[in-house]
Formats: C-alpha cells, structure tokens, sequence
C-alpha cells in the first residue's frame, strides 16, 4: 500500500479551514520526521501550526496520534495545543481521505496525543525512574507558600554561623531562590564552594596595589563577602531539602533537576521514551531553563535520530524569565542539540506574520526589535508583518508631570472604553500591564474613582488593595505590636478614625513605657540646632542597635495599656479602647486557632466585609474571598511565618506568585507583564514606561548571594602595560575591575531582557495600545540616575510624534501631595456614604415589622441568648489562659512558667518587654564588671540579665566587694557564658550559663550568680529547676562522664546554694514531654 503524500494546502481544505497556510506556515508544517526549530513572533499563530505539522504527519501516515508528545509551560497553554490537535484529526478523520482498513484509518481510531506542561512530564519521569538517584518516586509536589513556610521554620530554629544583617523571611527567601538557581544550572553544593574557594585563592594570591593599603579594596572585599556567604547558605539549603525529603514533598525545580539528572545518566531511559513518541513538539523554547535543556537533549537530542520528529517552537523577542533560569542561549543552540547528523544543524524556519496585532502596534515593536537587535548576524528573527487587512489600530503615547496625572489620563481612557462597550453590549476586553505589583493598586484607585470595574490578578497585586491591607494590618498588631506602621494604618485610617492629637498622645506613651523620656535629648534656647539635631539622631541608631525586634514598643502596646485617660479626647479615648477591645478578644479567643479561622474572626469582628459590600463596587467582596483562599493554602501554622510570607509576596511579583489568569470579559483586568505573556486583550494600557521603572540592575553572582556561578564565569583581570609597553603585574585592584566588568555584563543582559519585556507589553493588543510614563526624582550628579521616559518610550516618540498625546518631561518632582491634598483634607473619611445610609435605614424600617415569634420560639431564643452570656461570663471567670507553647524556652521561662503559670500565659499572649529598671541595670554592671574579670566577654539575652526581677540589697560597688570576699574570687573558669541549645522531651530548651569550673577532682560545677536575695520556700524549689536544666545541658556540652553539680551564689549573702535532688535528663524530658501535650 502506497504512502499518502498531502501537502499543507491538501489538508487545510480537506479539514474545511477558511484559509490556506501562507508560506511560511506550510514550510513549518511540511516535511517529513526530523529535527526542526521555528522561531515564531508575537500573535503569529504558533499554536495552530504546530497543531497542523502533528496533523500533517499523522496524514501522511509518518506516525500515530499516541505517539505524540507536546510540551508547554503552563496548563492552559498545554489544554489549548491538546484540544486544537485533537479537533484537527478528528475532522481529518471524517474527511473520508482515508480508505478503511489503511493504517492512516486505523491510527484515528484512537486520538490519543499526549500535552502537558514540561513540569508535569519532568514528574511523571521521575515517579518513573527516580529510583536511579534514588529520589522518592511517590514524593508530592508542594506551593511555594509550603515551601516558605518549610524555609522558614528551619531559618528560625537555625543554630549554625550565618553573616546576615536581613530578617528571617529574607535569609528564608535567599534560600530557596538559591536552592532554585542551583537547580536550574544542575549544580552541587561542592560546585558551589569551590568556585568560591577559586575566587577568593585568585584575589588573595595578587600582590596589592599599595604595599600599605587595605588587603582588598571596598568594593573587592564586598564581592568576596557575597561568595563567602552564599557558602554559608549552602547549610540551610541542605537543611530544608532534608525537612523535604523527611515530609516526602519536593518542589516543581527540584522535580525538573532530578528529571534531568536522571535521564543525563541513564542513556536507557531516552531509548525508551524514543521508542514511546516519535512526535515531540516543544513549545515556548526560550523560556527553557539549563536543567531543561539537559532533560531534552539527554532524552530526545545529543545525536542524530532519524526516525524522530523534534519541534522547537519560540521567540528570542519574548525571552523575559531570566530572573528564573531560563536562557535564551538554549534558543540558539538547539540546532546543535538536535542534529540532522553528525555534520548537519537542525534546519531553521520562521513565523513573521502576526495575526494579532493592528499594523500600527507593529510599527512599533519592531523600532524595539530593531534596535535589540542592532549588529546581530544573523538576526535570530525578521521582523513582523501584519496580516492582509489588519486595522492600524489605536495607538497613544504619553509622557506626563507626575505619575499621579498618568494615572489619571489611563483611568478615564479605561472609563472611555468601559462606556463604549456598556453602551454596545459588548464584553469588555481590556487590560493594564504594571511592572510590579506596587504600581496595580495605584491605578486601581484611579480605576475605581473613575467608576471602572477592575480586578488586580495575582497574590502581590492583591495585597496592596486597602481591605486585604487593613485584614494584614489588624493580624500584625496581634503579634508584632512593635510594628508601629501597622498599627497607624488602623489607628488613622476608617476602622479607628483617630486624629493627630490622639496619635501623638499614643507615641508619648510608648516613650512613656520605654523609659525615653527619662533620656531623651531636650532643646534648650541657645543650643546649636546642628548639635541638637546629630545628639537626637546618635540617640535614635542607639536604640535601634541596642534593642532586639521584641524589645521595642509599639503603637499596638500604647493601645492595650493606654495610661493616663486625660491624654486622649474624649472620642479618641472611646475610640482607642473599642480598638483594644477586639484586640483582647482576638488574642484570648481566636490566637489559638487555625490560620483560616483566626483571619474568618478577623474580618467579623471588624466587619470589614459589610464595610466593604457597603462601597458598591463591582466585584464586591471579591478580594477578600480571594485572600481567604490564599491564607487557607498556607501550609504552615505560624502566623508570623504567614505574615513574612504575605510580606514578600507583596514585594516580589517574580517569587512567590502562582496562578494563571482568569478569563473576564466584564472588567478591566490589572497584571504585571510577566502575567500577561502569551495572553491578549482588545485594549491594552502599558503604565509607567519610565527609566526607573524599566531600568536594568546587576544581578549576578557577583553581588546577588542566591544567585549561582555558571562554568564560563571566570574572572580574568586583562593584562596591564606600563608606559614603555611592557606588561605589568595584575594586581587585586585590576581582579575587582574584572569582577565589576562581569557583573556589568549581566546588567547589559538584564537591560535587554527588561526591552523585551517592553515589547511583550505592547504587542499583547488587538485593537489599541496607550504606553505612558511620568514624573521624576530628585538627582544629584553621582548619586543614582535621573528619572525620565523610557528609552524606549523615547524613541518611539522621536519616530512617531503623531502618536504622542502628551509630553511633560518636568525638570523637578512634582509635589505628589499636593495633587491629594484635598483627598488629604478628608481623611479619614467616616461619613456614611448615600448607599449605606440608605442600606441601615431599610434594615431599621425591616426590624420594626419583624414577624412575631411563633410558639415556642421566643423561649428558644430566650435560652441562647442566656446560654451565649454564660458561656461568656465562664470563659471570663476561669482562670485558664490558652496559649500556644512556644517552640522554644528559656531556663528563665521554664522558671516563671513553674512558678506563675497564669502570668506566664499573659506574657505570652501579650509579649511585651519588662521595662527596664535599676536593678536590672545594677545586675548588669556588676556582670559586666565579672567577664571583664574572668577575661571573657560573651552577649546576654534580654531575659538573662542578672538582677531582673530580684530584690535589690546593694550597690555594684558593695557587690563586687562582696565577690572579692567569696571563695570564687581566686578561681578561674573553665567556661563563661556559655550557649546551648537541646531538646528534651520534644521541648528545645535554650539559653547561657555564667560560669562553670572544674574541680580538682574532675567533676564539674556549674554556678549562677545571682545579686538578690535567696528565694524562699516554694520560689527556691522552682528556681532549682533552672539549675537542673543548666546541669544537663553542661552534661550534653562536654559529654565527658563526670559527676555535674550545679548551685547559685548569691553575692550579697556571699553564699552559695546547691540544691540536692535535682531532676536529671531523664526526669527533665519527662517533665517537658507533659509540658508539650498541654
């Protein structure tokens, strides 16, 4: 039986499509097996003819659906190819082109071509051959919420060296993007160190510039730091693939670099999946990470297959996801990863023509391509062309005073277009493209002003809108009453309404409870204002140095413990204490549980949902949903982890922001652009097209600690010549030139990468495109770069000045204020808008027609209400403080949880500082006077200090005389403020201990100075506990087999108390084990 043979043209009309392919389309879809790239541009039908070269084959009897593997990166993307594959040989099937009982006929019996995403694929390997590592097959994939709550956990509990200056949820971030980054390139942790190792033996190895000069210059020492650190990561990264492992989860990197591994080294499994697909389509080629490329070429590539059909399909135009791995040198090199033969590339063919864009928008997107590609040969892709008949389309261009007034301008545009399609019964197809997520709630206010329908798409989009802010805001004060920010959101804001006078009454009583306005620099006349000004700023970076996150006071700890009444107004007073109300019922009631249900009790007892119907906007309550699902995702059970969590989602639209985005055709859709690739819209605004906002920074190795070395990243200084010619010594001053050079390489790729997402953003429209920038920024020559248009907006302006609607490009910032003063004015706006006055007057007119009670109701609602109030009235009289037991304990908290279980609890729902006073201070003088003695200096907890909480006796003077006195004054320690750290009965026990010594026998003993009195009675009992825990941590510490004993001393008294009987490890770790099930 012979072999069909049907051109593109055949089967197109066979099939009944309108058109035949253009040329260009016919030789991608032609041709028998074999390897083959196509570089397709934006909206030039990619999709449809890679579902025509699948149906080409299948026609020409070359292969069978099943054995059809199609690639792509997301589910969306992966369904559209799948179902366009499928419907095509189903008609192609019904054509009757086909005799029955032909082997053509009998492979359309079955349509079985296999889509999915590379992730999806990459897993199914690995449940398939992970044993090969050995991975766990069975592993489940987790979210990057989960996998943050994982980091985070295993950062806070970190014991090792960790040289970091930046919050936990940062180092927790830096970690993962590390792990990520070393996924993607397949490189280990030995890779990693020894190419910090290479570097820093290379750098110190040069002489130095100057004899007499530092060993490396600032800006070297800086970047051998960075390698120096990441090294350093390396431990935590290890640590939270091993907590992965132990839960038998493993992320969607991870998943893809064991896929990748596995199949590099077991050549078996390519002939397998060889033998499997015979059809292999791969789409969005340039967003390929390493990992991905290895995976491809180890199962489908390498060397010539002739017997095997691989199709890549991309564009080098819309290369943006750099910041994730992806690299646009796999676009290039798959002609050499996927030969014809031993001599032979894979040939190369082209989709120039967009059949989406108006001709206009083409005009400018390819001034943009031009210029990206200025002096490249070959050029990767032609230019665009549009389709017969395409529209020009409607485009603007702008430059504006302020950001303030481009928002504006895009608002009413929008509105313009909203009103025009209400007006035709049209569906409303639109969108605005930001570049982060900060800029999608400023113009979502303007949206909304304008009375526009909009939604924010995205996790970061969606914390900048004012509900979902207040919802994180109230959590915050919960937990971190230090956070004045928080707080002042609610304080200032519609929820509290407080005015100036009432803020500035809760400030005085924060520096009230500190104790600042004991210390606190005062003016006097005379004084000189510059003097005044440095003494207040040295005090200010004082305290911030001197005091850890939970030792500062807040706002929040001014609204529980208000002070003096006569400080407030009366409204204000009225109006903090409901505050503090439900902040009370919050922590008792709702702390304790899950975190869906703590936010559920959050947003009811503020009535943030009503508040928020009550606006009647489009979308209602909407956002809060949203946020609803977003919380009840969160894997963890800390809500301080979810707060970080939330934190960095807010700021980083590139990490932690999942999701695809919705199909609405009833509002205007708010997306960064990164969001917005391979989706289009009928209007598309284009928003803060300026030199910041689209500038390019250095992200590399070289000064990014979670970024990863690749093997061509060799610093190689260039040689350096005297005035005569002759070559002289490199020195470490030429090495830091070199690693600046290289790190402004980067920066260059990271310039043109963020030109081709300007070109994604614009040619996302069918029918018009508005591109806009404003403002500027205060500059000084050598400090950062004035703020402008976008070069690219720029250029686009010189060439098509007929396109420009506005072009301000002020010399000076505008006064953004002023442009909100009167919005300024009414804030905070607590008047009841015309709808909700008119909503409360309906449900008071309802409530007086209310049907009356039927037989035997009104009893049963009697008893609730009676029932409900002694409920309360129970919970408020028992006294029992539920708490969450924290992870960790001191041997002061193990102290005072023994001692006072019902104040601990308090202080433990409520975590505020003791104010320091004298005696804590004596106590601290008088330790400091004894490491100075003993030689040793060590750092001491808040909660250790000597003297906190004692009865004072004396001055430091009269105690250090009273020490000299003691039998422990000629000796020497062995240790001195010495750290640990164990676990005892599934309870991790921490803390120091101020002094241990040997004695001539061996043994040790472990002594706590005390500078108070002796406790008493039952007190002294508790207290011995401390002791018990010091004992066994020593005996932990030192692991030597020698008899422990442990006692306080008490200066004072010159005496020291040895308890007899102290629990052991063994009596501890049951005691904390009935601590931890409580």
């Amino acid at each position: 039986m012979s072999t069909p043979n049907f051109s593109p043209a055949d089967i197109a009309a066979a099939v009944g499509k309108k058109f035949a392919p253009t040329d260009e389309q016919a030789q991608v879809i032609a041709g028998g097996l074999g390897p083959k790239l196509v570089t397709a541009g934006a909206g030039a039908g990619k999709t449809e003819t890679m579902a025509s070269r699948v149906v080409s084959l299948v026609a020409n009897g070359l292969v069978r659906p099943e054995q059809v593997l199609g690639l792509t990166f997301t589910r969306k993307a992966a369904q559209q190819l799948e179902q366009r594959i499928r419907k095509s040989l189903i008609q192609l099937r019904d054509t009757g082109l086909f005799a029955p009982g032909s082997e053509v006929a009998k492979s359309l019996e079955s349509i079985a071509p296999k889509v999915s995403t590379y992730d999806s694929y990459a897993g199914e390997l690995v449940r398939e051959y992970g044993l090969y590592l050995p991975v766990e097959p069975s592993a489940r994939l987790i979210t990057d919420a989960e996998r943050f709550a994982i980091a985070h956990e295993i950062v806070s509990n970190f014991e090792g060296e960790m040289t970091t200056k930046t919050s936990v949820a940062t180092v927790a971030q830096t970690v993962l993007k590390l792990a990520d980054n070393m996924g993607n390139v397949l490189m280990s942790e030995e890779d990693i160190r020894e190419h910090a190792r290479i570097m820093l033996s290379d750098a110190t190895e040069l002489p130095k510039a100057r004899k007499s000069g530092p060993e490396f210059s600032q800006e070297l020492q800086k970047i051998l730091d960075v390698q120096r650190i990441r090294v350093e990561y390396l431990e935590l990264v290890a640590a939270v693939q091993a907590e992965q492992h132990a839960q038998g989860v493993v992320s969607f990197g991870e998943q893809m670099s064991f896929a990748a591994r596995v199949a590099a080294a077991n050549p078996g499994i390519g002939a397998i999946q060889r033998q499997r697909y015979r059809v292999v389509m791969l789409d969005e080629y340039q967003d390929t990470s390493h990992s991905q490329r290895v995976l491809l070429r180890s199962l489908f590539g390498g060397t010539a297959h002739p017997n095997l059909s691989v199709t890549a399909v991309g564009d080098p135009m819309q290369a943006i996801y750099g910041w994730r791995g992806a690299t646009t040198e796999n676009l290039n090199e798959f002609v050499r990863d996927f030969p014809v033969d031993d001599s032979t590339p894979a040939p190369q063919d082209q989709l120039t023509v967009s059949w989406r864009n108006p001709s206009r928008v083409l005009d400018l997107a390819n001034v943009v391509a031009d210029d990206i590609f200025a002096g490249a040969n070959p050029r990767p892709v032609d230019r665009l062309s549009a389709r017969p008949g395409a529209d020009d389309g409607d485009v603007q261009l702008g430059y504006f005073e302020s950001q303030e007034k481009e928002r504006e301008f895009v608002a009413r545009h929008m509105r313009a277009i909203y009103d025009k399609t209400q007006e035709n019964k049209e569906p409303l197809s639109a969108a605005i493209l930001v570049r982060t997520n900060r800029h999608a709630a400023e113009i979502a206010r303007h949206l909304e002003a304008e009375g526009v329908p909009y939604e924010i798409v995205g996790l970061g989009g969606l914390l900048w809108e004012p509900e979902i802010q207040d919802l994180v805001a109230l959590a915050t004060m919960l937990v971190r009453p230090q956070d004045s920010a928080a707080a002042l959101r609610i304080l200032a804001g519609p929820l509290c309404g407080l005015g100036m006078a009432d803020i500035l009454a809760l400030r005085q009583r924060v520096d009230n409870m500190t104790g600042a306005s004991d210390e606190r620099v005062v003016y006097t006349p005379g004084d000189d204002p510059l003097e005044h000004l440095r003494a207040q700023l040295h005090q200010q970076v004082a305290s911030a140095t001197t005091h850890r996150p939970e030792q500062v006071l807040g706002l929040a700890d001014a609204v529980a413990d208000m002070g003096e009444a006569e400080r407030y107004t009366e409204e204000g007073r009225g109006r903090i204490e409901k505050l503090a109300s439900k902040l009370r019922h919050l922590r008792t009631y709702s702390l304790g549980k899950s975190l869906a249900d703590l936010f559920s009790d959050i947003e009811a007892i503020f009535n943030l949902r009503t508040e928020v119907l009550s606006r009647n906007r489009a979308g209602g309550a909407t956002h809060l949903d949203k946020f609803a699902d977003i919380v009840a995702g969160y894997q963890g059970d800390s809500l301080g982890g979810l707060l970080d969590f939330l934190d960095l989602a807010r700021e980083h639209e590139d990490g932690l922001d999942p999701g695809e985005v919705p199909a609405v055709d009833d509002r205007v859709l708010v997306l960064t652009v990164h969001k917005s690739k391979g989706l289009e819209w009928e209007h598309v605004c284009v928003l803060h097209a300026d030199s910041t906002t689209y500038g390019a920074k250095a992200n590399s190795f070289i000064t990014k600690v979670e970024q990863v070395p690749s093997d061509e990243d060799v610093i190689e200084p260039e040689p350096q010549y005297d005035k005569n010619g002759d070559e002289k010594p490199v020195t470490r001053t030429d090495y830091g030139k070199a690693a600046k050079a290289l790190d402004k390489q980067y920066k260059d790729a990271n310039a043109e990468e963020s030109a081709r997402l300007f070109y994604v953003a614009m040619t996302r429209t069918e029918k018009s495109l508005t591109v806009t920038g404003g403002g500027t920024n205060s500059y000084k020559a050598g400090h950062g770069s004035k703020k402008g248009p976008y070069v690219y907006l720029e250029m686009l302006a010189e060439k098509f000045p007929d396109l420009v609607v506005e072009w301000t490009i002020p010399e000076d910032p505008a006064d953004e204020a002023a442009d909100t003063a009167m919005d300024a004015a009414k804030f905070p706006f607590l008047q009841p808008t015309p709808e909700a006055l008119a909503g409360a007057l309906l449900v008071d007119a309802a409530k007086q027609e209310l049907p009356k009670a039927q037989s035997g109701e009104e009893f049963g609602l009697w008893e609730s209400d009676a029932t409900a109030l002694i409920e309360e009235h129970r919970a408020l009289t028992t006294p029992v403080i539920e708490v969450t037991m924290p992870s960790e304990l001191t041997a002061s908290d193990v102290v005072s949880l023994s001692t006072d279980p019902e104040e601990f609890a308090r202080r433990r729902r409520r975590p505020v500082p003791f104010k320091p006073n004298s005696y804590a201070k004596r106590g601290t003088a008088f330790h400091s006077w004894l490491e100075e003695r003993f030689g040793m200096e060590a750092l001491l907890e808040e909660d250790e200090l000597p003297g906190t909480g004692e009865v004072p006796i004396a001055d430091v003077e009269a105690l250090k005389e009273k020490f000299l006195e003691s039998a422990w004054a000629d000796r020497t320690p062995f240790a001195v403020e010495t750290p640990f750290r164990f676990n005892s009965g599934g309870q991790i026990l921490n803390g120091r201990m101020d002094a241990v010594f040997k004695e001539p026998d061996g043994s040790w003993f472990v002594v706590d100075w005390k500078t108070g009195r002796p406790p008493q009675g039952r007190d002294m009992d508790n207290a011995a506990l401390q002791l018990a825990i010091y004992r066994e941590a020593w005996r932990r510490i030192v692991a030597d087999g020698q008899p422990i004993r442990a006692g306080f001393h008490y200066v004072a008294d010159n005496f020291t108390f040895e308890p007899r009987n102290l629990p052991d490890g063994e009596a501890l770790a049951r005691l904390f084990s009935t601590v931890a099930t409580k």
